[in-house]
């Protein structure tokens, strides 16, 4: 699993940059925006892998939507890594998601509370509505192609293995920043009255190393 979260978290990563595009240009803010859409997907994604049937049917759902093409089949490189190629650069690889596959895809991990969800991260991030869903468009094919790809390359059984890749990285998260835990509880719970600070997400990106 080493390398999956540094792939999704690393600053060199072309999805902050398409979600930047949807916040008007503010670097700090699109990270704040995708670090918090990689740990509510990463929290959900958790949950549905609690039962050995959710994570059957998250792998099938995986397995589709790459076979269908809307989501990357390989798991991401390793940021900062030796082994660095022109043809394999750190980081993950980006695509635009059709908003419905998008949408579909939501409900398929959170199922019913998919709009509270919703709403709670455009409440919490303070995001309209619209742009709160481009966000999980652009951050979407980014988790899952690399949960997938990650999946694939482990020596166990793949939907066996998801429980173990989902449940890593997002400890690994945060660990890096403790405090992000309870923005993502304010997101999945719109009921928690915590003060959150958001600048605590900008804290869990990887600096780029000195050349």
């Amino acid at each position: 699993m080493a390398g999956l979260l540094e792939a999704l978290l690393a600053e060199e990563t072309g999805a902050v940059d398409q979600v930047q595009a949807a916040t008007g240009n503010d670097r700090q803010r699109a990270e704040q925006a995708y670090g918090a859409a990689v740990g509510t997907l990463l929290r959900g994604l958790e949950q549905k892998t609690q039962s050995e049937e959710g994570a059957q049917s998250l792998w099938d759902m995986l397995r589709k939507e790459v076979e269908k093409g809307n989501l990357p089949a390989e798991a991401p490189a390793e940021s900062g890594t030796e082994s660095e190629t022109p043809a394999k650069k750190p980081g993950v690889q980006v695509r635009d998601m059709d908003p419905k596959v998008a949408n579909k895809i939501f409900r398929e991990i959170f199922g019913p509370n998919a709009p509270q969800v919703e709403g709670g991260f455009g409440k919490v991030i303070t995001l309209d509505p619209e742009t709160s869903r481009k966000v999980f468009e652009k951050v979407m094919p980014a988790v899952l192609g690399s949960i997938f790809g990650a999946a694939e390359e482990d020596p166990e059984e793949s939907p066996k293995a998801l429980p173990k890749i989902i449940n890593n990285a997002r400890k690994e998260m945060e660990q890096r920043q403790p405090k992000s835990a309870s923005i993502f509880e304010a997101i999945l719970d719109q009921n928690h009255d915590g003060k959150i600070d958001l600048n605590d997400l900008a804290g869990i990106f990887t600096p780029k190393k000195p050349r």
